[in-house]
């Protein structure tokens, strides 16, 4: 009996899979910047469906053979930094995770591309770490900053006042020593 063939759809190196990996990971990190506060750009009622999105998307390449468990994996990383980023003014949290994406992405991009699985593990895991690092890092800054811009209360909050984003700019809190 002949065995099944696996259905190829193009090669799982091309740079066209390489860039339809990306985008599970971008819609989950558009659909963390949808909560917060003040109100961010997109409602939770959009960001449901781009979720829902997300989800078929990557079934989907799961099932065309572009994409493997552990950049499925990487992917989720959106979810692991909200909860870094929560509570911070969207003001910050939108250019932090947006920043955030783009050195997840690189790292996909490099993993994707590298002919090791070694390397390939390598990479993910050193721009995993090093990203939530960063990500401590500034979420640390912002409430430090925000600390010293209104004392005890909460920024944005309720009755208290609001940060414009002009206080420290938020890549002086993502890159600060």
């Amino acid at each position: 009996m002949e065995a099944i063939k696996k259905m190829r759809w193009g090669s799982e190196d091309s740079w066209i899979a390489t860039l339809a990996n990306l985008l599970p990971f971008w819609l989950l990190s558009v659909v963390m910047m949808s909560e917060g506060f003040p109100k961010p750009l997109l409602s939770r009622e959009v960001a449901a469906p781009i979720f829902v999105l997300a989800i078929v998307i990557s079934l989907i390449l799961l099932w065309m053979g572009w994409l493997e468990f552990d950049i499925l994996f990487y992917s989720c990383l959106p979810i692991l930094l909200m909860f870094e980023f929560d509570e911070i003014s969207t003001t910050y949290k939108s250019p932090f995770l947006l920043l955030c994406g783009i050195i997840l992405s690189a790292g996909m991009i490099g993993a994707k591309r590298s002919n090791s699985v070694t390397l390939r593990w390598l990479i993910l895991l050193s721009v995993a770490i090093a990203t939530l690092v960063l990500a401590s890092h500034a979420a640390q800054n912002y409430w430090h900053m925000a600390g010293d811009f209104c004392g005890a209360c909460f920024p944005d909050g309720q009755g208290d006042p609001p940060l414009t984003g002009h206080e420290t700019p938020w890549w002086v809190l993502f890159f600060s020593p």
